[in-house]
């Protein structure tokens, strides 16, 4: 999680609930015991990353491809005992990827679905009566910044919100497991401070300000999970 990002859902969560970082790349923890990555915990926050990609448009060899199979797979045992558990769990970005890889479904670099900037959402039928989504407009802004998606509706999974251009914009499995494409962490603030500090997300010759506009209901989205699913 780069630092920003970090502060940015310390934030979110408003001092409600102490946030305690760890790396998927620490190998020194038991990963193949999720009960013991979980002792202590209420919740996990599976937060996005700018430095891999499951597709990206790389190529098959690349590094970051690499090691994000190498994320998956470390990480499959926490993400599988969740589920079945429902331990309550917020996957964002690259966070929503890994747990859509873990349960088989592919993610690709769709080039009709990447996007960088904030954009309208809209709430399925789901969504409408989730206790998470609830109160929120039927659509409303969201920040994204992402080159790869999901490449269909994960098995189990409840299609929440989409937008014309992502069709897995949130999803929910079980009662306390949920999953965004988008950043509900960032405000227009912190979407641009990002993406002036991620190579290959900004678009060449466009402006921050151009495409970043504010995301308030969005925005509200961790501190209604640590209200609702949380507690």
């Amino acid at each position: 999680m780069l630092g920003i990002e970090r502060d940015e859902y310390i934030r979110s969560v408003e001092g409600k609930v102490e946030i305690v970082c760890v790396s998927s790349l620490d190998e020194t923890l038991p990963w193949t015991e999720p009960e013991k990555i979980l002792a202590g915990y209420d919740a996990v926050f599976l937060g996005g990353s700018g430095d891999f990609d499951f597709d990206g448009g790389r190529a098959d060899n690349d590094e970051a491809r690499i090691i994000s199979q190498e994320i998956v797979t470390r990480l499959r045992p926490l993400v599988l005992f969740i589920l079945e558990t429902d331990f309550p769990l917020l996957g964002v970005c690259y966070g929503h990827q890994i747990v859509a890889e873990v349960l088989g479904v592919k993610v690709v670099h769709d080039k009709e679905q990447t996007k960088v900037g904030t954009f309208a959402v809209t709430l399925t039928d789901e969504g409408k009566g989730d206790i998470l989504f609830s109160d929120m407009p039927e659509t409303f802004m969201a920040q994204y910044g992402h080159k790869d998606s999901a490449s269909a509706l994960p098995p189990s999974a409840v299609l929440l919100a989409k937008s014309t251009q992502c069709f897995a914009s949130a999803f929910r499995y079980g009662t306390h497991v949920y999953t965004t494409q988008f950043h509900p962490e960032s405000t227009a603030e912190g979407m641009a401070s990002k993406l002036s500090q991620s190579p290959g997300y900004l678009p060449e010759g466009v402006q921050v300000e151009s495409i970043v506009k504010s995301s308030p209901e969005a925005s509200m989205l961790i501190s209604k999970f640590v209200d609702r699913v949380i507690s």
